[in-house]
């Protein structure tokens, strides 16, 4: 017996859609959509604040503070920490330090996952069966060795901190009091300043935790909170992104590019409604791209004008009421 199976109206309905979505996106000379999500995105599509990157630079450079980088979800904390971590191993701190730096980028860690996590950062070797404090004091020595013997500092950026385990945090406290008494009375003389710097990152909420949990390097931590994109950086972003899909990344000229087919008078909208957070911003574009590919159908325009991103922009506005 033959069974016929036919296409539902569901399928037809998304497979309509995608085909839409990609004739706007042909018709920009995009090879994809250019405001798709990356778990990791390229480094050429960053928006670079150098004035707030100097400022945690500084901060690790100095060595008088921890770092916590506070904003909201999607208010680009991890570009800014991977940023940091690209310039610090091409620095030295105030007495010719050089910078030894690792990354956890990992959430919801348990004590021992944490202190292996933090061990292959820093690209310290450990049995696998040792216990979380044998892990963690052998990133303590090797932390130590590399300061006496490379005149290297060790620093650890942490990601959302706060998601993992209450035990994970004082794993974090051990390492960001180094160095220890013992140390310190071994080495008479050549241990005056901390050898370890975390950076870490995470919503307000993270913080008032850390305050809570962690308020040994609460207190010796500097809060830092992420500037939002201004009208000229939003522009950049979204730019950026069509010249990523278009191929044309490489050439990007960050004095002089186009938005097209996206309106001047749109990116504006797009970015007060955004309120300067680039992860909003994305979605705000996805969702002009999604109403000025139906135009498109329709008209030929591919165009994405003011008229569009305000229609996005309250829709959005009036989704994030009934949510919250």
């Amino acid at each position: 017996m033959t069974i016929a199976i036919h296409e539902s109206a569901l399928i037809r309905h998304f497979n309509t859609r995608k085909e839409v979505l990609r004739a706007w996106e042909e018709k920009i000379g995009a090879r994809f959509s250019p405001f798709r999500g990356f778990k990791m995105p390229d480094s050429r599509l960053y928006i670079e604040d150098s004035d707030f990157l100097d400022s945690i630079v500084d901060l690790i450079i100095t060595n008088e503070r921890h770092v916590f980088i506070r904003g909201p979800v999607g208010s680009g904390k991890s570009t800014l920490m991977l940023l940091a971590l690209r310039d610090l191993p091409t620095l030295a701190d105030r007495k010719g330090n050089k910078f030894i730096t690792g990354y956890v980028g990992m959430t919801g860690l348990y004590e021992k996952q944490m202190a292996s996590a933090i061990a292959d950062s820093l690209r310290i070797k450990y049995r696998r069966s040792w216990e979380s404090s044998q892990i963690i004091d052998a990133v303590a020595k090797e932390s130590l060795r590399r300061y006496i013997e490379e005149q290297s500092r060790t620093a650890l950026f942490i990601e959302d901190v706060a998601d993992n385990q209450e035990a994970a945090f004082h794993k974090l406290r051990f390492l960001a009091d180094l160095p220890t008494e013992e140390m310190i009375d071994v080495y008479a003389g050549a241990l005056d300043e901390p050898i370890f710097t975390l950076v870490m990152s995470g919503t307000m909420i993270y913080w008032n935790a850390m305050l809570s949990f962690l308020p040994q390097i609460a207190d010796r931590t500097e809060p830092l909170d992420v500037p939002p994109l201004n009208d000229a950086k939003a522009r950049e972003f979204i730019g950026r992104r069509i010249a990523y899909a278009q191929g044309q990344i490489d050439s990007f000229d960050s004095e002089n590019f186009s938005v097209y087919p996206f309106t001047e008078d749109a990116v504006k909208v797009i970015n007060v409604a955004a309120k300067g957070n680039p992860r909003d911003i994305r979605m705000l574009a996805r969702g002009c791209q999604q109403v000025a590919a139906e135009n498109f159908r329709n008209s030929g325009n591919p165009g994405v004008t003011r008229e569009i991103a305000e229609l996005v922009s309250e829709a959005y506005a009036t989704l994030l009421k009934e949510v919250q």
